[in-house]
């Protein structure tokens, strides 16, 4: 087998926050001499942050967002596997990625493999995505410490953008795209994935080493309400993009409960997107809502709501 670094580029876009990326770059090569492929995105920071020896540099002259920024990286990755990271993660050490290049190695039917995340209190991060009866999503293990939940590898509906492994050649199935890049920032992880599932691939969660992440350190310079305009209008959008009139039936009354919500608390209207990628699908909704479909009990939804609008994570 040919060796794990020798195939998985490392891509991380970066806007601002010049500290945060140091001390990420810093955790990826302080444990290892050898060290993947390092692509870096600066995604029209100003003023332009300082090229970091040892990787590929690539500057954007204005800011893409995180969708446009990851595709503006994309063909600077020669690797058979994408490793995308956040600038404000940190990894104890190269085994997190290792092991998800040894899941991908294994399971050739999965697309995306998302690493263990970690709060800066110690809990968990989400461990996965599902879809639930509501519409909305279930951030599995949020908030919670680590125990026997996290310990095996299972499928969820989507993986979080801050650490996970991609199978480059998927991509190939979903219209050649890695996020459609009017979504700009939040959603366009859900929307990927949901166009692999459809296209016959499967997505995973499988427990790494915990990689610590900061969330929201970069985000959170934005503006409240253009981040909520940007998320609500994303779910908005993949679910006109793919969801069929059962699955409407199904999970719409809850979502658009959620979106018409969010859109009043906030103050925001929905913003436009472009029609979505052309690909081949293979399998239908009903067939992965069986592995992605969960319920979850009442107090989840009181813990979503007063965190969901008192700000958004990554």
């Amino acid at each position: 087998m040919v060796a794990w670094h020798t195939r998985v580029s490392i891509l991380i876009v970066s806007w601002q926050r010049a500290d945060l990326l140091a001390q990420c770059v810093q955790s990826l090569t302080a444990t290892a001499a050898v060290c993947s492929e390092i692509v870096i995105v600066d995604n029209g920071s100003m003023p332009p942050l300082q090229p970091i020896p040892g990787t590929t540099w690539i500057r954007s002259e204005e800011n893409r967002g995180f969708a446009g920024g990851n595709n503006l990286g994309l063909p600077h990755c020669s690797g058979e596997y994408i490793l995308l990271l956040n600038n404000d993660t940190r990894l104890p050490d190269l085994s997190p990625i290792e092991t998800l290049a040894a899941f991908l190695d294994n399971h050739p039917h999965v697309a995306i493999a998302q690493a263990k995340l970690s709060r800066p209190d110690g809990t968990l991060d989400t461990c996965g995505e599902f879809l639930t009866p509501w519409g909305v999503l279930y951030h599995h293990g949020y908030c919670q410490p680590d125990g026997a939940h996290t310990q095996s590898p299972f499928p969820i509906y989507a993986a979080k953008g801050a650490c996970c492994l991609i199978r480059k050649s998927a991509l190939s199935d979903v219209g050649h795209l890695l996020f459609r890049e009017d979504y700009f920032c939040y959603g366009e992880d859900i929307e990927l994935c949901h166009r692999l599932w459809l296209a016959g691939w499967e997505v995973w969660f499988v427990p790494t080493a915990p990689v610590a992440h900061l969330e929201c350190a970069t985000s959170s310079t934005l503006p409240s309400r253009t981040i909520w305009r940007h998320y609500l209008s994303n779910l908005l959008a993949t679910a006109c993009s793919y969801w069929s009139l059962r699955l409407w039936l199904l999970l719409g009354p809850g979502l658009l409960l959620f979106l018409c919500a969010g859109a009043l608390l906030k103050g925001v209207l929905p913003l436009r997107r472009q029609p979505p990628p052309t690909f081949i699908r293979r399998r239908n909704a009903r067939e992965f809502l069986k592995q992605t479909l969960v319920c979850v009990p009442p107090t989840y939804w009181i813990q979503c709501f007063t965190r969901r609008f008192h700000g958004l994570y990554r």
